[in-house]
């Protein structure tokens, strides 16, 4: 692709130029310039491959821009596009750097591949205008000699190689020559040196609190040596620093002049120099400015303490009214709660344990006596509460009356019924006088036992106190029977005490160990509280060490040096020949570039004496086209 920059400060050319040029793939407009100048900047931001130059425009002409172009961006090639055919303006156009010259008048496909072969290098003249630049004794076949023009018409011979040798000597003699004045006029100067290094610091705290966990605080050691470094030159780059430090030796401090600070890649050290008038003085600056710099740094690093303070006292004062309303809360609490002691929680436990230990016995000896009734009961026919109610009635006497007449209604009913009939009337009496005895003796032990006896438990207990055999048999079993119950009864009784017991032991428990909670949250608010108070004030006192992590000491490590009389910085020999020594390099290259510029080495070239076609001719191969 060949960008184009297209001068042409005639808008219906320019339109035509832009129909031709569009339609092809190879060929892209970059920008369009009306004037030279304008070209020039255009060129200078767009950088085309090609320009396509009008001579005759506003301001700056095509000639000049031309040279203007050519000079400072000889990659970018400049074709002239013209209605002259004058051939004083077309050499002008050569020498101006043009790589190619054609008229407006040139056909579309023609300029095409003009522009296609000057943006490959070649240089391009339009048919028609090859004549104006072929010399009189190379004459083209079949043209006819025209006589030589006055040599007005021919442009100005550029100057000699002589010319430009003089004036190469005579501008090296005065590169030397000002090179040795300003040896012999410039003002001595001294330079001291002298080195720092900052000291790397850190601080921590630590505190292990019980039940809470661990809390920490510590200097931040991220920040980088580099970024110290950095920090500390911005900080001697100060102007006020530089003014604080001349004035100390009452002078400006454009005349004190600011040190040259030098940082390696690797390393903590900052390397200074300064100079002076002398050697002395320049010893005295560097001394001067060390101390205002340590002065500096030390301002700042207590600027900084005192920013930090005043943020953590805001914190630290939260911090003690927390701590101070926990105080005050568990204070609260343990006046108004029964819970003394966790010793208190202890013997409570111990003593409920002793109550489930004695509870489990007595129930086992319950257990163990009701076996043991029960045993006996089968053997008397009789349960436990019947032989307890059947020892009761037998020391009423009132009963043992009744009984007694019960008894001898028994015997004589029986003695009866052995000689008569149910129907005789004496055994029917006996039996009415039986049923009369029967009731009174149940009213008895109804009012005695306090509830309701029934004729089989009466007849039962009256058999096991009546029977001689029973009696006998039986007595003992019937006395360990009553006692058994009786001491069954009182253990029922120790064991629903128990209980009462173990229920009271356990509500107050648990209402012990919800006051035990309460008071751990209460004291664990405390210690949390008190882990702050501790972590703030941690901090508080780390923030001064915090501070050297911020503002790194520095160690004088090379005191300033005195410089020695005879060995002044500036004016340097060895800088000064190594100057005059690129200044005539300098001189010499230009003038040896411009007259090799100025040559028209494309007029002093053989032609090929074959017949020149109608299009163009090649001068970079030296072969017509």
């Amino acid at each position: 692709m060949i960008n184009l920059l297209i001068v042409e400060d005639q808008k219906t050319i320019l339109q035509l130029l832009k129909i031709y040029l569009e339609q092809e793939s190879d060929l892209k407009i970059v920008a369009i310039a009306n004037d030279g100048q304008v070209a020039i900047d255009k060129v200078d931001r767009f950088r085309p491959d090609v320009v396509l130059m009008d001579v005759e425009m506003p301001g700056i002409d095509g000639i000049t821009a031309t040279r203007i172009i050519s000079e400072r961006y000889p990659e970018v090639k400049v074709l002239i596009l013209s209605t002259h055919d004058e051939d004083q303006i077309l050499n002008q156009a050569l020498q101006a750097g043009a790589k190619g010259y054609i008229l407006k008048t040139t056909p579309a496909e023609e300029l095409i591949k003009f522009i296609r072969s000057v943006y490959k290098g070649h240089l391009q003249i339009g048919s028609g205008l090859v004549q104006k630049l072929v010399p009189e004794e190379h004459p083209i076949p079949g043209e006819q000699k025209h006589p030589i023009p006055d040599k007005q018409k021919f442009p100005v011979r550029p100057p000699s190689k002589s010319f430009y040798l003089s004036l190469g000597i005579l501008l090296n003699f005065v590169v030397w020559l000002l090179v040795v004045v300003y040896w012999r006029i410039a003002p001595l100067k001294y330079t001291s040196e002298w080195g720092i290094k900052m000291l790397q610091t850190g601080a921590g705290v630590e505190l292990n609190l019980p039940n809470i966990g661990n809390a920490s605080s510590g200097s931040d050691s991220a920040k980088s040596r580099q970024d110290t470094r950095t920090d500390y030159i911005y900080i001697a780059s100060d102007r006020s620093l530089l003014e604080q430090a001349a004035e100390k030796l009452d002078m400006s401090a454009g005349d004190f002049g600011a040190p040259e600070m030098i940082v390696e890649e690797d390393g903590s050290i900052i390397s200074l120099t300064v100079e002076g008038d002398n050697p002395l003085q320049a010893q005295q600056k560097a001394y001067i400015f060390q101390e205002v710099l340590t002065q500096k740094i030390e301002n700042l690093r207590q600027a900084e303490i005192k920013r930090q303070e005043q943020h953590t006292q805001v914190i630290l004062e939260a911090a003690r009214q927390k701590l101070d309303s926990a105080q005050e809360e568990l204070s609260t609490y343990q006046v108004s709660s029964s819970l003394s002691s966790d010793e208190q929680i202890r013997q409570l436990a111990s003593n409920l344990e002793d109550l489930y230990r004695q509870q489990a016995e007595l129930s086992a000896q319950e257990q163990g006596l009701n076996n043991l009734s029960q045993k006996l009961g089968q053997e008397l026919n009789l349960s436990s509460a019947e032989a307890t109610a059947a020892y009761q009635l037998l020391e009423d006497d009132v009963y043992q009356q009744q009984q007694a007449q019960y008894a001898q209604a028994r015997t004589e009913l029986a003695n009866l019924l052995s000689r008569f009939t149910a129907e005789n009337p004496s055994v029917v009496n006996k039996q009415a006088e039986l049923e009369e005895a029967t009731l009174a003796l149940q009213q008895r032990a109804t009012f005695l036992l306090n509830r309701a006896v029934s004729r089989q438990e009466l007849e039962r207990i009256t058999y096991l106190t009546l029977d001689p055999k029973v009696k006998t048999v039986r007595e003992e079993v019937f006395k360990d029977l009553i006692s058994n119950d009786a001491e069954g009864q009182k253990l029922a009784a120790q064991i629903q005490e128990l209980e009462k017991q173990r229920s009271k032991l356990e509500n107050r428990q648990r209402n012990i160990a919800q006051e035990k909670l309460t008071k751990d949250n209460f004291q664990r608010n405390l210690q949390v509280a008190e882990a702050i108070f501790a972590t703030t004030l941690a901090e508080l006192d780390l923030g001064k060490e915090n501070v050297y992590s911020l503002y790194p000491p520095i160690q004088l490590v090379k005191e300033p040096s005195l410089p020695k009389e005879n060995q002044p910085t500036s004016p340097n020999l060895r800088t000064l020949f190594l100057a005059g020594v690129a200044g005539s390099f300098l001189v010499t290259t230009g003038l040896m570039l411009r007259w090799f510029e100025r040559q028209p080495s494309s007029l002093r070239t053989p032609m090929s004496t074959t017949p020149l076609p109608s299009s163009s001719i090649d001068f970079k191969t030296d072969k017509f086209r």
